[in-house]
């Protein structure tokens, strides 16, 4: 972990740019990793850990993210296990299109890694899973006997937790950094336009620690409590620029225009505490079909010794479906980023809703869970 945590300290925008043709050329191979699906609010983030090792495409977002992690590996009949992950997400302004054809992560990139402690609850199913796994492991398996004994014991898991809901507990820590890469308009007095437009580049860092519940088969509840160093980007306002040169030369005229993608207001660094909470569901449509639910998502920022900054409560929920041990996934969500207009940016709720669509493809088949009819 200490070489993850390294290349998080030292990871530029570069490389989150090299990052991102890894991760697309990683939709043309195959890994045998597996998970569940989490259904994330509008910046790609969540409370609960246990995803998928997947891509997503956030396509109202022009965002990009991936996720990798040890979830399906996990051992089903240990009452304690390990879990371990990273996360990376870029974000461009100008576009999918121009995130695809090789521009930089800009304005906003993150990344991060997570470990955590899973304890699972349901000790008499545990022993007969871990009585299944042994009867695998024996030299003489497959063979008659091994294989009626293995379904005995099934029938047995089976009954198990059609009487009593399976449980389990995760406690992780979750450190990371965050980037912003962008060029800020000022209107100071300069001796020319172009020393108006200035490179600003923003280096931050977070620390989360978290806890997730699941209960039975179709709920995962999860909280996560911690401070982060970022900035009020989303705050500003964003307009393109055309700066025209002209060269005069005899009678005639040279014309030259630069383009600029700037952001305007005043921007703020500071520091803050977030809590964020998330409860999901999982249902089954059909034989093949599955959905999980983000019911509610809410997420509390609260600025630290930053007057100009103000308490900002968010809240959506969020919808993803696949198939049957598929690697494809697709969803939308609906969120809130300001519930009580903190920022005073509309008057009317409804115009302080964003929505978005999302895709996903796992780098291996998504695990559907046992479901009774």
């Amino acid at each position: 972990m200490l070489w993850a945590i390294w290349i998080l300290i030292n990871l530029s925008t570069e490389i989150m740019k090299a990052l991102s043709l890894i991760l697309l050329a990683g939709l043309l191979v195959r890994f045998s990793v597996y998970g569940q699906l989490v259904a994330e609010d509008a910046s790609g983030q969540s409370s609960i850990l246990l995803n998928a090792s997947t891509i997503t495409l956030d396509l109202n977002a022009a965002a990009l993210a991936a996720n990798w992690n040890n979830f399906r590996k996990l051992a089903i009949e240990k009452p304690h296990q390990m879990i371990w992950g990273i996360d990376a997400r870029g974000s461009n302004s100008d576009g999918v299109a121009e995130l695809f054809s090789g521009g930089h992560f800009t304005p906003q990139s993150r990344i991060s890694v997570y470990v955590a402690l899973r304890k699972s609850y349901q000790n008499s199913a545990l022993e007969l899973l871990k009585r299944i796994r042994d009867i695998q492991d024996s030299e003489n398996f497959p063979n008659e006997e091994a294989i009626n004994t293995i379904r005995q014991l099934n029938d047995q898991v089976r009954n198990i937790r059609e009487g009593q809901a399976s449980k389990a507990l995760t406690i992780y820590l979750n450190p990371g950094m965050n980037a912003n890469n962008f060029e800020q308009y000022t209107d100071l007095s300069t001796s020319t336009l172009a020393e108006r437009f200035n490179r600003v580049r923003f280096r931050g860092a977070f620390l989360f620690a978290g806890l997730n519940y699941e209960y039975g088969r179709r709920w995962t509840l999860g909280i996560a409590a911690g401070f982060e160093r970022c900035d009020n980007l989303d705050s500003l306002s964003s307009r393109d620029y055309t700066v025209t040169n002209i060269t005069v030369i005899g009678g005639s005229q040279l014309l030259s225009e630069s383009k600029h993608h700037s952001y305007t207001g005043d921007y703020i660094v500071y520091n803050r505490v977030q809590i964020k909470t998330d409860a999901l569901y999982f249902a089954r449509l059909n034989d093949n079909y599955r959905l999980v639910w983000n019911t509610l998502f809410t997420r509390f920022c609260i600025p630290m010794n930053e007057k100009k900054i103000n308490r900002v409560v968010q809240a959506g929920t969020a919808l993803n479906f696949y198939k049957s041990e598929g690697k494809f996934a697709g969803g939308l969500y609906a969120q809130s980023n300001d519930i009580f207009n903190s920022l005073h940016t509309a008057d009317s709720f409804t115009e302080r809703i964003s929505f978005g669509i999302v895709a996903k493809y796992a780098f291996g088949s998504i695990m559907t869970r046992d479901f009774t009819k």
